[in-house]
């Protein structure tokens, strides 16, 4: 072999080497979890019985809808929850392992046996007040909020029921709508609280938005409905749909700006899964107001001109109906503009579901890719590094997965997260504590197990299973 042959082939093998490099996944990104601290909430929290009067699932505590039962501020953490004794709770503890320290409300108990009436809970980091809102599927607001300043000093308060209101039914002088399902709290960067709910029903509801003032102390009129439910006709070719809703993935802050996700059930024959169907994406740079598509243009206004179904570029990944899309899944995004979604669905060439990741990338193009595992209705957070975790529940266990991406973010090699102990026990979906996520990388997991024994009735009504315990595990890097 002539000398410059050998030297074009050392330098095409140091090119190749170099390119796989970057393709391949950073090795930074190899940190492990392990367990850190395991508490119990509460060793009786509610179940139904199983049989026609348990609507949709027998667990109430831990839905994917919830988002926001756990929240971290000022070193506390708070987590909300329905007892044996149907009462909503509101528990704290003190960062990292203190005793949890539960209110349990007697002003209200639960009345039905349905698994959407889950209970959230939110912090205004500005006034410190603490919200809950709890039990409503297409029903009235049942709301309670703090006296200012209880989670500002939380070593200064005795932690009891006085320091709330009483139940509410209206957001002070926001509009407040008759029938409201899926609350979700978040905070917003600038120290207020902000609020999601679909108004009206399935299938034909719209997605609402509103705002806690904390400087104020009250709610901001003139926010509301920002997806519409009733603008546009849809057909799948062989049906045509009027109304619709949006199915919240999630909705959430990244720096300033707020990112919201979700796919649409539309209202044809019957309000099945079967008519859910395509991935939206929006996101908005002032606190809610003006809503702009994944390119950049304005496609709606808050209490003016809503997101529609018509929106320009507001579909970033099509599916078709009846390809078994569940709905409210999950989303994470970064403040460099990237956002990742997890969804179940079937693929076009299969007959089965399975996870699917949607992902926009800094420059603003959306990619996908199939995983090679499945389970309940997931959750997705990242790290610093880019890398990904998946929290999901199979076999009443929670699972979890990573995927670590190449240098450019164009590809993700996903595996699962073997446990380092015995692996958290889960009947319903996992909920992950996005505040202390955020704030320190620790993967706190709520989640309620299995009954000892399956309660089963064909009585109408509102009858109990037997209660389980509800946990929430600690998880941190190695």
């Amino acid at each position: 072999m002539s000398p410059y042959k050998s030297i074009n082939t050392i330098f095409l093998w140091l090119f190749l080497a170099g390119t796989l490099h970057l393709l391949l996944p950073n090795p930074t990104h190899a940190r492990e979890l392990e367990r850190m601290e395991y508490s119990t909430l509460d060793a009786e929290a509610l179940t139904y019985a199983r049989g026609p009067a348990a609507r949709f699932a027998t667990i109430i505590n831990g839905k994917t809808h919830q988002q926001s039962p756990l929240t971290t501020f000022r070193g506390y953490q708070y987590g909300t929850y329905f007892d044996a004794e149907r009462r909503v709770c509101l528990a704290r503890r003190k960062l990292p392992s203190g005793e949890w320290d539960v209110i349990h409300f007697e002003d209200h108990r639960m009345e039905k046996n349905d698994s959407h009436n889950t209970a959230v809970v939110g912090i205004c980091k500005k006034d410190g007040t603490i919200h809950m809102a709890f039990d409503h599927h297409a029903d009235p607001l049942n709301y309670r909020v703090s006296k200012i300043g209880v989670a500002l000093h939380p070593d200064s308060v005795e932690w009891n029921a006085d320091l709330f209101s009483g139940v509410l039914h209206s957001l002070g002088d926001a509009a407040t709508p008759t029938r409201l399902t899926y609350p979700r709290f978040f905070p917003a960067p600038n120290g207020n609280l902000m609020l999601y709910y679909r108004s009206v029903t399935s299938a034909n509801g719209d997605g609402m938005i509103q705002e806690y003032d904390g400087d104020l102390h009250q709610w901001t009129p003139g926010l509301g409905k920002f997806i519409a439910r009733d603008i546009g006709v849809y057909t799948d070719g062989k049906r045509k749909s009027k109304f619709r809703c949006p199915y919240i993935n999630g909705i959430s802050y990244s720096g300033d700006r707020l990112h919201v996700s979700w796919g649409w059930r539309d209202r044809f024959e019957k309000t099945l899964m079967q008519n859910n169907h395509d991935l939206c994406y929006a996101y908005s740079d002032d606190d809610g107001r003006t809503w702009h598509n994944s390119d950049g243009s304005v496609i709606g206004k808050t209490g003016e001109s809503p997101i529609h179904l018509n929106s320009h570029g507001l579909v970033v990944a099509d599916i078709p109906t009846n390809h078994g899309l569940t709905n409210q899944n999950g989303h994470y995004a970064y403040p460099d503009g990237r956002v990742h979604v997890i969804l179940l669905h079937k693929s076009d060439t299969g007959k089965g579901t399975s996870y699917h990741h949607y992902w926009r990338t800094r420059s603003g193009e959306w990619k996908s890719q199939t995983l090679g595992f499945k389970g309940s209705r997931p959750k997705i957070i990242g790290d610093d590094t880019g890398t990904l975790y998946l929290i999901h529940s199979f076999n009443d266990k929670v699972r979890i997965a990573k995927g670590i991406p190449n240098r450019y973010g164009t590809s993700y090699i996903w595996s699962a997260v073997k446990p380092t102990s015995k692996q958290q026990l889960c009947e319903a979906e996992p909920l992950i504590d996005m505040e202390r996520w955020e704030l320190e990388q620790v993967m706190s997991i709520y989640a309620q197990e299995r009954p000892e024994k399956i309660i089963r009735t064909n009585l109408p009504g509102a009858i109990d299973g037997m209660p389980s315990p509800l946990n929430v595990v600690d998880y941190y890097f190695k």
